[in-house]
């Protein structure tokens, strides 16, 4: 017993929406909302950071939340002795942040929005700002205004 081709081409569409199904999605390059600090520190008093990770979270001077190794202190970015390269996203997860590199190439291909300010990998709050500012990348310590997104690859 055969199917018709109308069968075969209706059970073949099924299989292939079941594949896919099964498929993790990945999430697209972009900008990303960060969590705020209240936020990051029960993110990661819950145990869903990396024992030492350091992300950037909402606020102004590169705030960062460390992960349960460091008793998950918040603090700004200019006491860190390496550059900071994940962010925590106000959905909660930990992300890697985009290279300067990308974020400049995020800036000119207008994925950014005109006056936006994210971060990216870097020290002392490094961040890429949107076209309106030229696209310029800049530390944001002492700048006097927060930063509430971040960048990804």
């Amino acid at each position: 017993m055969t199917l018709s081709s109308k069968a075969q081409f209706t059970v073949s569409g099924i299989v292939a929406l079941a594949i896919c199904a099964l498929v993790p999605s990945v999430a697209s390059a972009g900008e990303v909302k960060l969590a705020t600090p209240e936020q990051a520190l029960a993110i990661c008093k819950a145990n869903k950071m990396g024992e030492w990770d350091i992300a950037y979270v909402i606020g102004k001077n590169g705030l960062v939340q460390k992960g349960p190794g460091y008793q998950c202190a918040q603090e700004s970015a200019p006491a860190q002795a390496s550059g900071v390269g994940n962010a925590i996203t106000a959905d909660g997860a930990v992300v890697k942040l985009a290279t300067p590199e990308e974020a400049l190439k995020a800036c000119r291909d207008g994925k950014m929005g005109e006056s936006d300010i994210a971060y990216v990998i870097g020290k002392n709050g490094l961040a890429q700002k949107g076209p309106g500012y030229q696209c310029k990348q800049e530390a944001m310590l002492n700048q006097g205004t927060g930063v509430g997104n971040a960048l990804t690859p």
